[in-house]
């Protein structure tokens, strides 16, 4: 497989996590975990206002520090399609992060809010991952 293939993949795994609105075509527009408009077109955009980027819900550096396997950290379990901006906020922080943008209606707005990783999707990546915390 090679890496655009790998890419691909992971990018419909992650917009497949992300939340459908109902007046909207579930291909083109969703909505991140953070409330933010996202558009499917707009991968890896940060010049648009919906644009977004895979997140790795436990960040890739704190599982390095881990010593989890390289080959775990694209778990579908671990990858989510998140605003540029709330995954830029979001950085290396888990399980509570700031995100930044959100929705206001049919578009987005910079708002500072913080969020925590649900309890059962911590549980799961722990055990995923073979941690203990």
């Amino acid at each position: 497989m090679t890496i655009n293939m790998f890419l691909n993949e992971l990018k419909d795994i992650a917009w497949q996590s992300a939340q459908i609105v109902e007046e909207y075509n579930p291909a083109r527009i969703r909505k991140d975990a953070c409330g933010a408009w996202i558009a499917y077109a707009d991968f890896n955009n940060r010049n648009s206002l919906f644009g977004w980027e895979l997140d790795h819900i436990y960040p890739v550096s704190r599982l390095k520090l881990q010593n989890v396997p390289e080959e775990l950290w694209d778990n579908p379990l671990n990858i989510r399609a998140f605003h540029w901006q709330n995954n830029q906020s979001k950085g290396n922080s888990y399980p509570m992060y700031t995100a930044v943008v959100s929705d206001e209606g049919a578009t987005n707005m910079k708002c500072e809010a913080v969020y925590l990783v649900n309890e059962a999707l911590q549980y799961s990546l722990r055990k995923l991952f073979k941690i203990t915390e």
